[in-house]
């Protein structure tokens, strides 16, 4: 598995591109300006969410949800999730016909 670019990412607007830069101003992508509001804040923002989605994972493992009525919550399915984005994420799994 290669490295991804080190976060954070940010936004660069350029005529009708947008990029995304790393922290070390690498091009990681380009979204094309009518497309940009979304893409490219959702794009700049992987990096924190992948991060984001580690810790709740690391959470989740390690303890058990309770209400305030000490009713204990099922999270097989949070965690299940969580552990798909995470492995597409760092490129372990894919859709079929992705390389």
């Amino acid at each position: 598995m290669k490295m991804r670019t080190p976060g954070p990412w940010r936004i660069k607007v350029k005529d009708e591109a947008v990029g995304i830069l790393g922290n070390d101003l690498s091009l990681v992508a380009v979204v094309r300006r009518r497309n940009a509001d979304a893409d490219a804040y959702l794009i700049a923002a992987a990096p924190l969410l992948l991060d984001a989605c580690r810790n709740v994972m690391a959470a989740l493992e390690n303890n058990l949800i309770v209400t305030a009525e000490g009713f204990k919550i099922n999270d097989a399915h949070i965690r299940e999730s969580l552990l798909d984005a995470i492995m597409r994420a760092e490129g372990y799994r894919k859709e079929q016909g992705q390389r």
